[in-house]
């Protein structure tokens, strides 16, 4: 007599336990190699992060520490004497600080801070129609546009200074948040622009015309950013012919910012928008 069917269904079983228990070890001898080549690797980084990375971050702290000595002496006393106006125009706060803290070690007098926030748009939109008489003087042209006025008056009290009611308008309507005594004429009118969210425009209808008025009025302006603003604006101060730089958060950009505060000219920085390279070729500070 032949095997009967339990006989089947045990070998059938102990083939597959075999099967199973075969493919346990055959895994747990993968997972070690598996574990060991892991550790390889995790070690050669650490060797690697010891010999390579170490050096380099030690390297480029000295660097850094060597830039900062150069950038001070360059910079001392280059703005002694020089009024300078502030004016942030985009989102970058952070940048503004750090070129006014530049300037102020350069020796540089601050006259004021002026932020013009981001719904200065929707704001003189609907403030215009009460603030136009406080702005208008009584030998204004009648004909005057309303909004060339605002950005008229405004150019004139950040770079010639004004009376404080002038100044309280503009506050009074969320136009402006100033800062700073706007007491004197400045020597140089400096804009920190650069926008967050790369479909911002706002170059068009704060920057340029509050440009070209301060320009109108003989004021010396320049226009900068920091190297990571999503959306630049260089291109539209380049367009409005005034000297920019485009990394002014570096020690580098802040130290060419001082330069051009002080006299020299051109585009400078570290994108496709600097012209004229990383710093002006020749330094006119004292």
């Amino acid at each position: 007599m032949g095997p009967g069917f339990r006989y089947h269904v045990a070998t059938i079983v102990a083939i597959f336990l075999a099967l199973g228990v075969g493919m346990v070890i055959g895994s747990s001898h993968l997972q070690e190699a598996l574990v060991e080549r892991l550790r390889i690797q995790l070690r050669e980084l650490n060797e690697r992060f010891t010999n390579e990375i170490q050096p380099l971050r030690k390297d480029n702290e000295e660097k850094s520490k060597a830039l900062g000595i150069l950038a001070a002496r360059v910079t001392r006393n280059a703005l002694k004497d020089i009024r300078v106006a502030l004016v942030v125009t985009g989102d970058y706060g952070d940048a503004a600080q750090q070129a006014a803290d530049a300037m102020r070690k350069a020796g540089a007098a601050l006259e004021s801070t002026t932020v013009i926030p981001p719904s200065f748009p929707m704001r003189l939109d609907v403030g215009l129609p009460a603030l136009l008489p406080a702005l208008k003087g009584a030998l204004e042209d009648p004909q005057v546009d309303g909004r060339s006025l605002v950005f008229r008056r405004l150019a004139s009290l950040i770079a010639f200074g004004g009376a404080p009611q002038i100044r309280k308008r503009f506050e009074e309507a969320n136009l402006i948040e100033p800062n700073g005594s706007y007491g004197s004429k400045v020597n140089a009118v400096v804009l920190i622009g650069g926008a967050r969210d790369v479909a911002e425009r706002r170059w068009q209808t704060v920057d340029y015309p509050l440009i070209d008025q301060l320009l109108a009025l003989g004021a010396t302006v320049i226009g900068a950013e920091p190297s990571d603003a999503a959306q630049t604006y260089i291109p539209a101060y380049q367009a409005k012919g005034i000297s920019t730089v485009d990394n002014v958060e570096t020690e580098i950009g802040r130290t060419c910012l001082v330069l051009l505060v002080r006299g020299e000219r051109g585009s400078y920085g570290m994108k496709k928008t600097a012209r004229d390279g990383l710093l002006p070729l020749g330094t006119v500070a004292e």
